[in-house]
């Protein structure tokens, strides 16, 4: 074999010597890649407990790990006991209650009262403040202007009066007698007509549960309103009275209160009376001392309609 004749061939083989000395390195190196990204694997699982695990291993087998790697033990955690919680049901008709209790001094909210009307409260010389009322009107009911009324009790600012606020009265403010029946004038009769027997030609009839006044020409109802008659303790009486005096205006007392230039005031029976207010607007109500209530501009016309001798009757 001539030497021109083997050069080539050892060329061959060490080209082939090459190629498998490089794959076996690649091999070597990928081994090696594989290797330590399973060995980090391992040690990732081993530090990091399974979360989704349902089932702890028993401490007698402790994980091995694979070999040549540290095995990490864990401690168990231990959970505090949470005490039991023990409902007791209520007793056998026990109730709770829905609301807190009561204020110490708390009183329950004043009914409204007429202007001047005296309360549980009020002492001899003393008024105490009802809602609605104004100390203008206080002081007309007995008989003061506002700046004595104020002036008395060291207000600054008279339009601002609490409710239940105590004012004094200053010594003096006396109340006038209410207008005393003559020995003409009609006899009541203390039983109410039957409003469809009444044959009278004008006459007015007081309805004290609707709270209502209507006036009649025989038995055709001509005018008709809300009116406020008399609060429980003060009622308004019932029966067949006649007008017997008329007052364009007249100044009205009684116990604790007393009320200058009332309007249009047709008395019926003693110092019971038909009149104009001034001091509320609470018609549909009961809120006088036993007078029958009407607004002023209805006052008025059935002062103007009825006369001396006209029948009221008033019933429930």
């Amino acid at each position: 074999m001539s030497h021109t004749d083997t050069a080539p061939h050892s060329h061959s083989m060490v080209r082939d010597l090459t190629k498998g000395l490089l794959a076996a390195t690649l091999v070597v190196a990928v081994f090696e890649m594989v290797a330590a990204w399973a060995a980090g694997l391992e040690r990732w699982a081993a530090a990091e407990p399974a979360a989704a695990a349902p089932v702890q291993p028993p401490a007698s087998a402790p994980f091995a790990g694979l070999p040549g790697q540290p095995v990490l033990e864990m401690e168990p955690t231990i959970s505090p006991e949470v005490p039991e919680i023990v409902v007791t049901p209520p007793a056998a008709g026990a109730e709770a209650d829905p609301l807190p209790p009561e204020r110490p001094g708390a009183t329950p909210e004043a009914e409204p009262k007429e202007v001047g009307e005296p309360t549980e409260a009020a002492q001899p010389g003393e008024y105490v403040v009802q809602e609605g009322d104004t100390l203008s009107a206080i002081a007309a009911a007995y008989g003061l202007t506002v700046g004595e009324l104020a002036a008395a009790n060291g207000l600054d600012d008279p339009d601002h009066v609490l409710i239940g606020q105590v004012l004094v009265i200053p010594v003096g403010a006396l109340p006038l007698p209410s207008p005393t029946p003559t020995a003409e004038t009609p006899q009541p009769v203390f039983e109410p007509a039957d409003p469809l027997s009444v044959a009278e030609t004008r006459w007015i009839d007081v309805d004290l549960s609707e709270q209502r006044l209507t006036a009649y020409e025989g038995q055709t109802p001509v005018r008709t309103t809300l009116v406020s008659t008399g609060l429980p303790g003060t009622p308004t009486p019932e029966g067949q009275f006649r007008i017997y005096i008329k007052y364009r205006t007249d100044d009205m007392a009684g116990p604790g209160y007393y009320i200058q230039d009332v309007p249009f005031v047709m008395y019926f029976y003693q110092g019971y009376g038909l009149h104009g207010v001034t001091w509320h607007g609470n018609f549909g109500h009961p809120m006088s001392h036993g007078c029958v209530n009407l607004p002023t501009e209805e006052a008025e016309w059935l002062f103007g309609w009825a006369e001396v001798g006209t029948l009221v009757n008033i019933h429930a």
